[in-house]
């Protein structure tokens, strides 16, 4: 009889070879899963409508950008004091973060040691980490926008109180309550709103506002005004004497009122008002004191032309004592004379900032003849001249400040939100880029750019900045030990900015021009002289444009369409400067990543042409039909969103 050998195996030893295999099996799911996710959002993760899980970085930026712009192009809606307002985002300054919210889908399931990350993935397997999408509003805009609603929609606004001066009477007008948007919780409520996936209509909140200012402080602040303008005052100095009739004190009068650190009404009279009653005065009291002023040489190098001290009037303590004497019984003061008053800018001044030769200088051509090219030329005189202190910070918008119909701006095309529309000052986005590309190639602290949305080849790629007012600025910091004079120039296919100062005789001149992008150096300058090296990479993370979007135009024939906007691809640059001490020692290296916006299609056709319309096409008699129109239209200016 045969006998067979057997092993009993422990139930136990059975068990702990099965869950051994078991967790044999899952960690080899879970270094499967980790091998296939390199470089991917692991599991399933979601941003908003988004699903990121299995996308790379780039693909999850791409999906991001688009999620952006789709917030852009929807209106958003609101209840303000019972009224319904419509908000376009772009004009809030929007700016989705996309960034941080790709950077927080790459790190799930990636976040601890490998324990941490092994039971997230093991809870996780069947579930989804859902990511908030966070957003940031331009807070000068939302400030802007609130003054709006306060005014024009909710039309119940605060009175302080104050004096008015009113066809020649002076009135009190006394505080009274008011209603306006609660600042604070209603910037929260437009965010939420625009960061939200469905669009819906949400209430603005507001407040109540008590005026601190009582009756009694305006009646105190009339009878003062009321003192001020009560009969001529006599101006005296060395025997001579002027007279400044009640006439000429009602136009210099000024009444404001402060509402805060504490309330106060304060009554004054303008200074510039009364300079210029000073005008007959100043040939027998005057000797107009000369500034020094700058002189560009030929050689590009910078001198001073002297100045020279004069005798002149001081307006400003003029206004301080015709307060002063309107308030005593004589009603008589003492003109302030100045001996020897030495210019706004002396010799000395000027020389000290060691303005010496061209540092960097940049140069970009458009069209001639075009209302964008006014608006080029008018910021362009607005800011030649500007002297930008060591350690100051300048700003386009601040210098600049808001272009007007009333300076001169024409209306230009712009891009807000990915659509054309004009604005008066549009097209100065050529100037922004000009001006920074002299803040770059000069190696000078860069504060605050924005590049466009869209690329334009007439700009450097990477290198360059938009324009718009006030939610987009162009901001640079003088880090150095000298003054900067900006210098502009101009023709009718071009605009120039020059940036002087001192870096031991080295200047660099550049250009765009043929879609590229030329800078030389014009003079390599000692040994202690910066050199500024550029690199702008390679594209990367293409994006295709959206499907072509119609839109109906009544005025346009059956057969008639009209193009407004061609497409474009999307991708993203890294932008790399390179500060080296006499080309050797490295000063800093800074990296700016730039993505630029797929362009779609824009049609406009008439209304029956419109995909997925109920409106029929009208029949015609005749058996002829309009050609088709078509027409190109390139957005040319500034973009009031990221």
């Amino acid at each position: 009889m045969n006998k067979q050998l057997s092993f009993r195996i422990h139930p136990l030893l059975a068990a702990v070879i099965v869950v051994g295999a078991f967790f044999v099996v899952l960690f080899g799911a879970y270094g499967l899963t980790r091998w296939a996710s390199a470089g991917e959002v692991m599991g399933h993760v979601k941003v908003a409508e988004a699903d990121l899980g299995g996308r790379t970085e780039d693909e999850a930026l791409n999906t991001m950008t688009a999620i952006e712009i789709g917030r852009l192009a929807r209106l958003a809606n609101f209840v303000v004091d019972g009224k319904a307002v419509e908000l376009q985002p772009g004009y809030t300054g929007l700016d989705i973060e996309e960034q941080a919210a790709v950077a927080k889908a790459m790190a799930v399931g990636r976040s601890g040691n490998f324990a941490n990350q092994f039971l997230f993935w093991l809870g996780n397997m069947f579930s989804t980490t859902e990511i908030e999408l966070e957003g940031t509003l331009s807070e000068i805009a939302m400030g802007e926008l609130f003054d709006e609603w306060d005014v024009q929609v909710i039309d119940r606004p605060i009175n302080f109180g104050s004096v008015a001066l009113q066809e020649g009477e002076l009135v009190a007008i006394y505080p009274s309550t008011g209603v306006g948007v609660d600042r604070a919780p209603a910037s929260e409520v437009v965010l939420a709103s625009l960061l939200a996936a469905e669009r819906e209509t949400r209430e603005i909140p507001t407040v109540t506002v008590e005026p601190e200012l009582t009756d009694a402080d305006v009646d105190a602040a009339l009878a003062e005004a009321q003192q001020m303008l009560a009969g001529p005052i006599s101006m005296v100095y060395d025997g001579d004497e002027a007279t400044v009739t009640v006439e000429q004190l009602q136009a210099a009068f000024k009444s404001e009122t402060v509402t805060n650190s504490p309330p106060k009404i304060v009554n004054t009279f303008d200074p510039e008002v009364i300079d210029s009653y000073l005008d007959p005065l100043r040939e027998q009291f005057e000797a107009e004191p000369v500034d020094a002023e700058f002189v560009i040489n030929d050689d590009l190098t910078v001198s001073v032309r002297p100045g020279s001290n004069g005798t002149r009037i001081d307006e400003l303590e003029t206004a301080a004592r015709l307060y002063q004497a309107s308030l005593t019984d004589t009603r008589t003061g003492e003109l302030p004379i100045v001996e020897g008053a030495e210019p706004n800018f002396t010799t000395e001044y000027l020389e000290s900032l060691n303005v010496r030769h061209l540092v960097s200088q940049f140069t970009t051509f458009h069209d001639c003849c075009v209302p964008r090219v006014t608006n080029i030329h008018l910021m362009a005189d607005a800011i030649d001249g500007a002297l930008v202190l060591p350690g100051e910070t300048f700003s386009i918008n601040d210098y600049v400040g808001e272009r007007t119909e009333e300076k001169g701006y024409l209306p230009a095309g712009s891009i807000v939100a990915g659509e054309i529309v004009d604005t008066f000052g549009g097209g100065v986005s050529q100037f922004a880029t000009t001006f920074y590309n002299a803040v770059y190639w000069g190696g000078y602290q860069d504060v605050e750019h924005q590049p466009h949305s869209y690329y334009f080849s007439r700009y450097p790629e990477g290198v360059e900045a938009t324009l718009f007012w006030r939610s987009i600025d162009v901001k640079f910091r003088n880090n150095r030990e000298h003054a900067i004079l900006i210098d502009t120039l101009y023709t009718g296919t071009s605009i120039t900015v020059r940036f002087f100062g001192f870096n031991h005789d080295r200047t660099l001149l550049g250009e765009q021009s043929g879609g590229e992008t030329h800078v030389r150096v014009a003079s390599e300058g000692g040994p202690e002289a910066l050199h500024v090296k550029g690199d702008t990479s390679e594209r990367y993370g293409i994006t295709e444009p959206r499907d072509p979007v119609y839109r109906p135009n009544t005025e346009l024939g059956v057969n008639q369409t009209q193009q407004i906007q061609t497409e474009s691809q999307g991708w993203t640059v890294t932008v790399t400067r390179t500060i080296l001490k006499g080309g050797t020692e490295l000063v800093e290296k800074q990296e700016w990543v730039v993505r630029y916006r797929p362009q779609q299609t824009i049609y406009e056709v008439h209304p029956c042409k419109v995909p997925g319309t109920a409106t029929a096409c009208p029949t015609t008699t005749t058996t002829t039909t309009q050609p088709p129109v078509i027409t190109t239209t390139e957005p040319e200016a500034t973009t009031p969103s990221s």
